[in-house]
């Protein structure tokens, strides 16, 4: 009970924490989509809106959708399963998931209906695509990814029974064991598997018609940093959760100092991915590019991955 009770205290501030971060992100978001530069054609503009609104939707869905879906499923949930363990490990998944897979569903719809090239005339470069993003953030989001597996990984070694820790005479409940830790494994995993579907949507959407290729490659840029700047903060916010409740029982048993680390790990995991999640992404700029065709050379944004894909759209129809 004292264990829950402390996990508990420790983890309520880190829930106020993560409102305030979303929130801020959300107005963040806002902010930055009324302050771009001008766009190169009347497709770009509507290209440009188009990402800006789906973006701030996918934040508000993110922030407002989850609890109503978590609630609900927790009634269904308590029903079929009677409570208890499976219960437990239900909930938790769901806690760990519902907030991003509601992010990256948002937008997802948003890269099915992007702009589409229209009229009789339709000009784009044929050039190769790989998976676009910002090394640093997809980093960042591995990062947080591989430091969320190895905790998982450690408090499933050292628990008792999958769900409670034990030293000496000493024993806490709840610990993330392997009660807890397989689902939340499995919660990321699926987070993991659609952050990789929409960053392939964003290589597969439609050109934006009449601008520079060095333009397009830049939206694109700019779509894969929204996403993976959500999808962090969502892998950062589970590991301060796991985090935090192995604070709670490792203190619970006796180990304060430990306990006392890991607690503050668990506060600087989620100030520093708020802080990631803050930084803006450079809107696509017409200062450093002109209305094509205007050389043969044609250069792309750094990419990472290899998958080369061209789009059947981008020729030349009449």
């Amino acid at each position: 009970m004292g264990a829950q009770v402390a996990a508990f205290a420790l983890f309520v501030p880190l829930v106020g924490l993560v409102l305030l971060a979303l929130v801020a992100v959300t107005a963040a978001g806002v902010l930055t989509n009324r302050r771009v530069p001008p766009t190169p054609s009347e497709a770009a503009e509507v290209a440009r809106r188009h990402g800006g609104t789906v973006h701030a939707i996918a934040w508000v869905a993110a922030v407002l959708l989850p609890g109503l879906v978590l609630a609900m499923l927790g009634v269904v949930t308590l029903r079929v399963t009677g409570g208890g363990d499976a219960y437990a490990s239900v909930v938790t998944a769901t806690y760990a998931a519902v907030p991003a897979l509601t992010f990256l569903g948002v937008h997802a719809l948003g890269e099915r209906t992007w702009p589409r090239p229209t009229g009789p005339v339709r000009r784009a470069a044929l050039v190769p695509r790989g998976l676009t993003a910002p090394a640093w953030l997809l980093g960042v989001t591995v990062g947080w990814g591989t430091a969320l597996a190895i905790t998982l990984l450690v408090c499933g070694l050292t628990a008792d029974d999958g769900r409670r820790l034990t030293l000496g005479n000493s024993s806490a409940s709840p610990y993330p064991g392997w009660q807890y830790g397989v689902p939340v494994a499995l919660a990321a995993t699926c987070v993991a598997a659609a952050t990789w579907a929409v960053l392939r949507m964003i290589v597969r959407r439609p050109a934006v018609l009449d601008a520079d290729p060095r333009y397009d490659a830049a939206s694109r840029l700019l779509a894969s940093h929204r996403v993976l700047r959500g999808v962090q903060l969502s892998l950062a916010l589970t590991l301060a959760a796991v985090l935090s409740f192995a604070s709670a029982a490792t203190s619970s048993v006796g180990l304060v100092g430990l306990a006392l680390a890991i607690g503050v790990t668990a506060v600087a995991v989620v100030l520093a991915s708020v802080a990631v999640a803050l930084v803006p992404a450079a809107a696509p700029s017409i200062a450093v590019t002109a209305a094509w065709p205007a050389s043969a050379d044609v250069p792309t944004a750094p990419a990472t991955g290899a998958s080369d894909t061209p789009a059947p759209e981008e020729s030349t129809h009449r």
